[in-house]
């Protein structure tokens, strides 16, 4: 009865995990994922989203991208070193960008510069000062309600 009660449990909690997955994601069957970073998304024309990092370890870059109607996450693997991205955007779509070091080591460093339009509207510096514990990781992080119009959600 134990293992039974053990496995109805678990399944409860599956179905939980993902139903609150979807909740917060959406249930967007039009989602879409690729690799590498698109030099335009959904026909811009609203603005040009330039984002350059620089590392010194491996990472990996993440940007997504969210109406009402479409979704896309791309993401590309990195090597240390600086890359930079020019994203032809569109109105209304906002999103996370994401930095993140893979297996860094203390002494790591991530920065990034965000520009619209020419214009700058992020920048951020981080270097790793201690081991990472188990279950935590390093890197940067901004969302944006629009990136046209490089709009932050409000906390």
């Amino acid at each position: 009865m134990n293992r039974l009660l053990k496995r109805l449990l678990m399944m409860a909690l599956s179905i939980a995990v993902t139903y609150v997955w979807y909740t917060i994601r959406g249930w967007n069957s039009d989602s879409e994922t690729t690799d590498g970073i698109p030099t335009s998304v959904w026909g811009g024309g609203a603005g040009q989203m330039t984002i350059e990092v620089r590392s010194t370890c491996p990472t990996r870059f993440a940007i997504s991208f969210s109406t009402d109607e479409d979704e896309l996450d791309a993401s590309e693997e990195l090597e240390p070193g600086p890359y930079s991205w020019t994203i032809d955007v569109p109105r209304g779509a906002g999103g996370y960008i994401d930095f993140t070091a893979v297996e860094p080591k203390v002494g790591d460093q991530l920065t990034w510069r965000i520009l619209l339009n020419g214009k700058v509207v992020d920048e951020q510096f981080d270097e790793l000062t201690e081991p990472l514990e188990d279950g935590y990781a390093f890197g940067l992080q901004s969302y944006y309600d629009d990136y046209s119009t490089a709009e932050v959600a409000e906390d």
